[in-house]
């Protein structure tokens, strides 16, 4: 992992938008880097702090969603929605088994595309 994305990793909950919780510069930063920050991202998914989980989950939509866009021939937004189901509908709120059983299906779809740690 690079520095940077340690870094941000580190310091996800550090700079929330004052009207949005779930998103802060980190967030964003990460969404932008892309595949290569979930390696870090995917075991926030199970952080004990909602809000840090709730970030996590932003970082994971916001990158598959921008991967769905470049590998989807068409409809986008129905591609990722179908990703998203079939990788467990990941839930910040759900209990921990279904939180875990969902982010072992993203660390398996990572692992696909060469990004797993």
């Amino acid at each position: 992992m690079n520095n940077e994305i340690e870094h941000l990793v580190a310091t996800i909950d550090a700079h929330p938008e004052p009207l949005h919780a779930d998103y802060t510069a980190e967030v964003r930063a990460l969404v932008r880097i892309g595949l290569p920050a979930l390696p870090a991202v995917l075991p926030l998914l199970m952080a004990e702090a909602e809000l840090t989980r709730l970030r996590a989950q932003r970082v994971l939509e916001g990158v598959t969603r921008a991967w769905a866009a470049e590998h989807a021939a068409a409809a986008p937004q129905r591609a990722w929605e179908a990703l998203w189901q079939a990788h467990g509908a990941y839930d910040w709120r759900a209990p921990a088994a279904a939180r875990a059983a969902a982010a072992a299906r993203w660390q398996a779809w990572l692992a696909g595309r060469g990004g797993a740690p």
